[in-house]
């Protein structure tokens, strides 16, 4: 890992856990042991800074869905390693940010925001459609409505105005809608497949 990517993931973790808002480009000179004039020589500004960060952990994180999307096992093992990875402090991070992105950065929040929808839509539809072929997924679904369906759900799941950390974890929550929702989907093998993994927890 080179400096600009050393430098890059450190102010992304300080983002998250501080803010966008708060976190000056001074702070992240003095957290990378550089001085704020090499910073700058390397960022123009706290803007184009921020979306390289947010670029570089949206590569990282489609990498880290590719690793997934090969490893062995069907749609419905990916959908069930997903819901054990359900990390309240890393959800709520998540959360926190783009919700102060949206605030104070409002044209790079809008950027990457329909950048990750087409991204996650064709995602989604891809992993859909792989369902379908192993027999998991009904075949006459509307792959395009369904997927954004998807998204729309997982975007409730992290709407805290609607619900509350206090009533129901994040995990609870991908059991109780996305779970329940691809056993609607799900041809009878698949509902199998779910049921048997539910009856487990």
């Amino acid at each position: 890992m080179d400096l600009r990517e050393r430098i890059i993931e450190n102010a992304m973790d300080m983002f998250l856990h501080r803010g966008c808002k708060s976190v000056t480009m001074d702070d992240v000179a003095t957290e990378n042991g550089i001085s704020k004039r090499t910073l700058y020589e390397m960022f123009s500004d706290k803007s184009t800074f921020l979306e390289e960060c947010i670029l570089y952990s949206s590569e990282k994180m489609k990498c880290n869905m590719e690793e997934m999307r090969k490893a062995p096992g069907n749609v419905l093992d990916l959908l069930f390693k997903v819901h054990e990875n359900q990390s309240e402090l890393s959800v709520n991070l998540r959360i926190n940010f783009f919700i102060e992105l949206k605030k104070f950065y409002p044209e790079i929040y809008t950027k990457f925001v329909e950048k990750f929808a087409r991204y996650h839509t064709e995602n989604i539809s891809g992993f859909l459609k792989r369902g379908q072929a192993e027999g998991l997924v009904l075949d006459d679904i509307d792959t395009p409505i369904v997927s954004k369906a998807i998204i729309e759900i997982s975007n409730i799941i992290g709407n805290k105005d609607i619900f509350s950390l206090e009533d129901i974890t994040r995990k609870q929550l991908f059991k109780e809608t996305l779970i329940y929702f691809f056993r609607g989907i799900s041809t009878q093998k698949g509902i199998e497949i779910i049921d048997k993994y539910l009856n487990q927890k």
